[in-house]
């Protein structure tokens, strides 16, 4: 069943860039194998050149930036994810080839999911997103030395 959601979108036509919040439809969301309801995402110094020009990143407008975010599963085609699930998907190109994480739902490839730790939120997966991901695994290197 198709829905509605809001999500910003980015253009450039005839070297015009525009950047809105726009009403778009499941409908439009066509790579991936699991639609994914977004709760969280995060602004990425990738996400900040997208949305100031594109950032000589993103190919093909319009687009929906955000290179990573957190939600739960609303449909599936593959076993390992089922409705009601919590994920995380952080890179994969996803915000820069494939529609991102600045939108109510997204359309994903099954392999670029995680399913989120039951400990955490999503808001907490969020806290740590793409940017704190990498300063974790430093952390835990410093540690382990």
């Amino acid at each position: 069943m198709s829905k509605n959601f809001k999500a910003i979108v980015i253009d450039n036509q005839n070297d015009k860039f525009s950047r809105e919040i726009k009403e778009l439809n499941t409908d439009i969301l066509k790579d991936g194998n699991v639609l994914v309801k977004i709760e969280y995402s995060t602004l990425n110094y990738k996400d900040a050149l997208i949305l100031n020009n594109g950032g000589r990143i993103v190919k093909k407008y319009p687009f929906v930036p955000g290179i990573d975010f957190s939600g739960t599963v609303e449909e599936s085609e593959d076993d390992k994810f089922k409705k009601g699930d919590r994920i995380i998907l952080t890179g994969f190109r996803v915000g820069e080839v494939y529609f991102g994480g600045f939108a109510g739902y997204a359309r994903v490839n099954s392999s670029f999911l995680v399913k989120s730790p039951k400990e955490l939120t999503n808001f907490q997966t969020m806290m740590m997103g793409t940017a704190g991901f990498p300063a974790l695994l430093c952390s835990f290197a410093i540690k382990a030395r």
